[in-house]
């Protein structure tokens, strides 16, 4: 669907919505930001398209509407960003566009949300039911909206929740004349191949189990259907010497996610077995955070975390953490601006490619947010044909938010 097509769609829910709320005298609730954004990127890109600086805003909304019982709520949340630039990140998504049941212990949601699972830091290896946007950040951080039917029953023995997922979203890639970060390779998202016949009408399915004992938070999971990351392969089926097509294939995955909460300190760790064109593996990624209460006196805290991740395809997996480490560092201010900064690097085992990342972010008055972020390739390893692409896209990311 193109924008107009989901600004129309919005505009139905909304005015339906809103007649709705008069009908039954519903609650309305409204909020959101708005975000001018500057990045740059210090190292030329590939071609002299690739330009060093790129200005965008994006803003959301979030229009809640809540019965006088709590039991029914409707939420519409769009999301758009237009880039000076970067077309493929010039796009609109309905990040949330859904109606919740609720009734004792069973929970309801039908239409287009997105879900969490998972513990870890560095890598949310269980995390699968949301596609990527992969154009609006580069950390995988940010989701598209998912259709799909939810159901959740929790009682004593734990959480149980079903999903029903029927249609599936692309993942997008920058524009490959001017955007950036670029592998300096065209990926034809538009020409997408798909194992299923249905291509993104496959229905998917999954299953969550959520339980807390004690001290361990655990989260067990099943999901089949469509992979949200495709396959970039370089044959004849797919590359033709000058672009790429991604290749999205059927997948059966188990999934664990386990946290322990021990005093100052969290364990953690994910685990999947998969099935992907008939072949089985193992994917797992664990580490530790330890806290540092009011260091020095100060009224603040030190996190330190460090993790594991590993892929049993090693070099052959189409992502790039195979048999890495991540250390990180996040300090909190504790103070009315709420002042975070966090300090991150990953270092590849097997190539010896290292990566750096710095992210911080505190409030300015009551209603802006200001945030940087620092993304650098400190070394590009021999035989890391990913971290070569991307060896001059180091990247510095400015925005101030006003939320509303």
């Amino acid at each position: 669907m193109g924008a107009l097509g989901v600004c129309a769609a919005l505009s139905a829910i909304i005015m339906a919505l809103t007649s709705a709320s008069s009908a039954i005298a519903l609650d309305i609730e409204l909020s959101g930001y708005i975000e001018p954004e500057w990045r740059h990127f210090p190292n030329d890109g590939p071609t002299p398209t690739h330009e060093h600086d790129f200005g965008s805003i994006a803003g959301e909304i979030e229009l809640a509407f809540f019965d006088r019982s709590g039991d029914h709520t409707f939420i519409v949340t769009p999301f758009a960003r237009v880039d000076e630039h970067d077309h493929e990140r010039s796009h609109v998504d309905l990040r949330e566009a859904k109606y919740q049941y609720v009734n004792g212990d069973w929970e309801i949601v039908i239409g287009i949300d997105k879900v969490f699972w998972g513990v870890t830091e560095f890598w949310h290896l269980v995390d699968i039911i949301n596609q990527t946007d992969n154009v609006e950040s580069a950390d995988g951080e940010q989701k598209l909206g998912q259709p799909m039917l939810r159901v959740s029953l929790a009682r004593d023995w734990g959480t149980l929740t079903g999903f029903y997922l029927p249609y599936f979203r692309l993942r997008q890639f920058p524009d490959p004349v001017t955007g950036r970060p670029t592998p300096g390779i065209t990926v034809r998202d538009e020409r997408a191949i798909f194992e299923s016949k249905d291509k993104r009408f496959n229905p998917d399915a999954a299953l969550r189990y959520t339980k807390t004992i004690d001290v361990f938070d655990i989260g067990l999971s099943y999901f089949k259907g469509t992979a949200r990351m495709p396959v970039l392969d370089f044959g004849p089926e797919t590359y033709d010497g000058v672009s790429v097509v991604p290749r999205y294939d059927l997948i059966s995955q188990a999934g664990i996610d386990v946290q322990a909460t021990i005093g100052p300190w969290l364990l953690k760790l994910e685990g999947t077995r998969r099935e992907q064109r008939n072949q089985w593996y193992t994917q797992a990624t664990g580490g530790a955070e330890y806290t540092l209460y009011n260091i020095f006196d100060t009224g603040t805290d030190l996190g330190i975390v460090a993790e594991y991740m590993y892929d049993q395809r090693r070099l052959d997996a189409p992502q790039p953490f195979n048999d890495d480490v991540g250390f990180g560092l996040r300090w909190t201010a504790n103070d009315v601006q709420s002042t975070t900064l966090l300090l991150g690097g990953v270092h590849d085992l097997e190539t010896d490619s290292t990566a750096i990342s710095l992210e911080a972010e505190r409030r300015l008055g009551t209603s802006f947010k200001a945030q940087l972020e620092v993304r650098l390739l400190e070394k590009a390893g021999t035989g890391d044909t990913l971290a070569q692409a991307l060896k001059d896209e180091d990247m510095v990311r400015f925005r101030i938010a006003y939320y509303f």
